[in-house]
């Protein structure tokens, strides 16, 4: 696996975190306490790697970060682990860590550069279901995630539009995508041994579409 690899994911992510609704990460600022506990989610529904289908295929991602990643902070770090959808094949697996990584280019791999560490990757089903309307989004693997939101609203909002925000300046999956918020209602999460419980504040839902190319 190179860097001149053709690939392309396109689907869509969601995250839950520690931050204050709305999460200021997306808006390029400081966590909310200065640092953020994070699960991560992307359900891919259409992509390869090179000849290798990776359709339908999820990866979850959990794990803190300090300062602010988006500003070339000489201190913000991140640590994460990784499941990996265990119903893709070894090769599947293994081009989904490459591209998760950061390792072969796009925007994953300018997001991937700001991990100081990766704790772990493990196999383990992940389950995922999003409404349509997104009216909610939620991602399970079992025994030791369970994540989820409900879309925000509020006395003055349209009940027939959701909460969005357009250009966002801090966006985790790159630009040109369409933040929809919500309202945390699961946020357990199991994974590497340093990772310590929190109780989720933000949510948001996002489209991604990438490749090697994107920036």
């Amino acid at each position: 696996m190179t860097n001149e690899t053709n690939w392309h994911l396109k689907g869509e992510w969601f995250d839950v975190c520690s931050c204050s609704l709305p999460c200021p990460c997306t808006f390029a600022q400081s966590p909310t306490n200065g640092a953020c506990l994070f699960t991560l989610v992307w359900q891919i529904h259409e992509g390869h790697f090179g000849d290798l289908r990776l359709d339908n295929l999820g990866v979850v991602a959990l794990g803190e970060f300090a300062g602010n990643m988006w500003v070339g902070d000489p201190d913000a770090t991140m640590k994460v682990m990784f499941y990996i959808d265990e119903k893709g094949s070894q090769a599947q697996r293994d081009a989904l860590e490459e591209i998760f990584r950061g390792n072969v280019g796009g925007w994953p791999g300018k997001f991937g550069s700001l991990i100081s560490e990766v704790r772990d990757v493990r196999y383990a089903p992940i389950r995922f279901d999003a409404a349509k309307d997104l009216a909610y989004w939620r991602a399970s693997v079992p025994g030791k995630v369970s994540v989820g939101a409900t879309a925000l609203t509020g006395p003055t909002s349209d009940p027939n539009r959701r909460v969005q925000l357009i250009n966002a300046p801090g966006a985790e999956v790159g630009p040109g995508q369409v933040a929809t918020w919500g309202v945390v209602s699961d946020d357990r999460v199991r994974g590497f041994d340093f990772s310590r419980e929190y109780r989720g504040g933000s949510s948001k839902h996002f489209p991604f579409d990438w490749r090697p190319s994107d920036k």
